[in-house]
């Protein structure tokens, strides 16, 4: 008890105050109750508020989607990004010349619906409601990027001409043989050609930023070396290998194919590793590259054809090329012997359907050389002189047979190699039947 002065000096007692434990405590789980209807009536108002919204914080290429429904963040999109992306340019510089082509002929469709409902989706299909409220209230920054697609037809038509304009091919050394039996050389040239790879790379690594600014690209050119060099045809110094046959029993028509054909031969040049067609280098034979009609082998009979005796040149040139130590990758036999060469060394070729074909497997560029005098035809191979260290032949072996009323022939060629004029090996390179 507390005891106070009065007026008279005597001493008062305060009464105590009391405290109601029971209706405190009552109050104050009223009032946890009422802050736990409120913070729970908040939490519903804003998640409800925004389930039919896209929540706070998301953005799709930049563009703020916030409290938008999904009409309105598609329009939003469209109005100001697509509607933008469609005034940019590709701008493509290659030295003085710029080329520009604007993004409406690129005919871009971007994926807005699908990314638009994936973005309304973020936050509400999954968690519990108080996960939901706290992205809302965090906002926290959520971006959405458009996937796109586009025809690229435009665009390569404007690297196509790009090329057009700036590719330029490189020139080959030439190597001629002048009247005096004199090798000549003309020396190469570089050529250049647009990095196209890369251009559309770049180009499409600028489409894929999306952003508004306009996509410029540098486009580079890169150096063209030709397959034969100056320096690589110096090393033709010498003749390795040569053979002969005669067509004096020919037509003038036979004779005239046959110069037409050595005439397209004569001067051809192949580098280590490349590849040699008799058909692509010959071409087709037509009158209007001056082949005449004249004797053919078609299977086992003699018709007259457009070409006659171009076989024969086919069949020099491969008696040439394995003298000079090349074996084949491709050849044909007739069906019947022929008069100039022997059984299993012949070549015959019928364009667009039968080629005669070898690979320079030699350390060095050939020369081909074909001379036409004396109703003879005459293939010379050129190369280095270091290939001299070993010669090469073609020799045949033949057995007979009686099979029905036909006599065959089978014919079994080897590629024979010499070292110091001694046979060192001797490989088997075809075995053919001829009907005799």
């Amino acid at each position: 008890m507390v005891e106070s002065m009065d007026n008279n000096g005597k001493s008062a007692k305060k009464p105590k105050l009391k405290i109601n434990k029971k209706k405190m405590a009552r109050s104050l789980c009223i009032l946890a109750v009422l802050i736990y209807i409120i913070r729970i009536s908040w939490i519903h108002f804003w998640v409800n508020k925004y389930d039919k919204l896209i929540y706070p914080g998301v953005k799709v290429e930049g563009i703020k989607l916030s409290g938008k429904t999904n009409e309105e963040a598609v329009a939003a999109l469209k109005r100001n990004y697509v509607n933008e992306i469609f005034k940019k340019n590709i701008v493509i510089k290659i030295e003085d010349k710029v080329y520009t082509i604007n993004y409406s002929k690129l005919n871009i469709n971007y994926n807005i619906e699908d990314t638009v409902k994936d973005a309304f989706k973020y936050g509400k299909d999954k968690g519990t409601i108080n996960d939901k409220y706290k992205i809302i209230r965090s906002a926290k920054e959520k971006q959405f990027s458009l996937k796109y697609n586009y025809d690229k037809k435009e665009i390569e038509d404007t690297v196509s001409k790009i090329q057009q304009q700036f590719d330029k091919k490189p020139v080959d050394a030439k190597i001629t043989k002048d009247k005096d039996d004199e090798f000549k050389i003309t020396a190469e040239k570089d050529g250049q050609e647009v990095d196209k790879d890369k251009l559309i790379k770049d180009i499409d690594a600028g489409i894929s930023n999306k952003a508004i600014k306009d996509v410029v690209v540098n486009a580079s050119l890169k150096k063209v070396q030709p397959s034969a060099k100056k320096s690589d045809l110096q090393k033709i110094d010498t003749k390795i290998s040569s053979f002969t046959t005669n067509f004096a029993s020919s037509s003038d028509s036979r004779v005239n194919n046959i110069n037409v054909a050595a005439k397209a031969l004569d001067g051809t040049t192949i580098m280590p590793k490349e590849k040699f067609s008799f058909n692509s280098i010959v071409g087709e034979r037509t009158e209007k590259r001056g082949y005449q009609a004249a004797t053919v082998i078609v299977g086992d009979k003699l018709e007259s054809g457009l070409g006659g005796g171009v076989c024969q040149v086919s069949s020099t040139l491969h008696n040439a090329v394995v003298r000079a130590g090349i074996t084949p990758t491709e050849r044909d036999h007739h069906n019947i012997p022929v008069s100039y060469v022997g059984l299993g060394m012949d070549a015959t070729v019928d364009y667009g359907n039968i080629d005669y074909k070898f690979k320079n497997t030699l350390d060095y560029p050939i020369y081909i050389e074909c001379i036409v005098k004396d109703k003879d035809i005459t293939f010379n191979i050129y190369s280095n002189s270091k290939l001299n260290d070993k010669t090469y032949d073609l020799v045949n072996s033949v057995k007979t047979a009686n099979k029905g009323n036909k006599t065959i022939c089978t014919a079994k060629a080897y590629k024979v190699t010499y070292v110091d004029g001694k046979e060192v090996s001797r490989q088997e390179i075809n075995s053919d039947d001829y009907v005799k």
